[in-house]
């Protein structure tokens, strides 16, 4: 990662897989989610399940910059880097990968991301020029803005391979996502994606557990 790089907001995407009770893991999850909230450099979190995936979870956790990322993993005594540690609440039954991205976008219009009822995720895979693709995907996240219920999107680069890619859209309420999502418009600008990536997209659910 080059020190331009290091400067930007960085971004850790979890995945996670349970044979639990999905009540009890979710609980564990959201609570394992909010542990780094009052470092110094964190910036927002959002913890969502797959519905089309049961079982699977994502939790993405967003930093100012990598620097404080990895100061907040020194503190809390992961010396192995910026990969969190599993909480010990989320059980044997669970397995997990990460995935460290810088910010390549923004966008924010209807909310923060930690206001998030719905996210999209959309996955890229290059096989063409980058810039072509990152004009694709604003075209997609233009389909959206004009819904009132559209919160913003980020659009994220693997830190260990500059071809893969992370959209994330997100949505104030679920009517608003299904609609938008139906729309004409927005398949086809989704569709147009592929002319430079394998493209997929993974509705989630936000989980919000007291």
């Amino acid at each position: 990662m080059s020190q331009r790089e290091r400067g930007r907001q960085v971004t850790v995407v979890e995945r996670m897989t349970t044979t639990g009770d999905p009540s009890s893991f979710e609980r564990a999850l959201v609570d394992y989610a909010r542990h780094r909230e009052s470092a110094k450099g964190f910036e927002a979190l959002v913890t969502a399940a797959c519905p089309d995936r049961p079982g699977s979870y994502v939790h993405l956790d967003q930093w100012s910059t990598l620097d404080r990322l990895l100061q907040a993993s020194h503190e809390a005594g992961h010396e192995d880097g910026p990969s969190p540690v599993r909480h010990p609440g989320l059980g044997p039954g669970t397995t997990s990968t990460s995935e460290l991205m810088v910010t390549v976008g923004r966008m924010t219009v209807g909310g923060e991301l930690s206001d998030a009822a719905h996210v999209v995720l959309v996955r890229a895979v290059l096989d063409g020029p980058p810039k072509q693709f990152e004009l694709d995907f604003g075209a997609l996240v233009a389909q959206c803005v004009s819904d009132s219920g559209f919160g913003g999107s980020d659009l994220l680069r693997s830190a260990a391979d500059p071809r893969v890619y992370l959209g994330v859209l997100w949505w104030l309420d679920a009517e608003a996502c299904a609609r938008v999502r139906a729309g004409d418009g927005y398949r086809s600008r989704l569709a147009g994606l592929s002319a430079a990536a394998e493209v997929g997209e993974e509705p989630t659910r936000v989980l919000r557990v007291a």
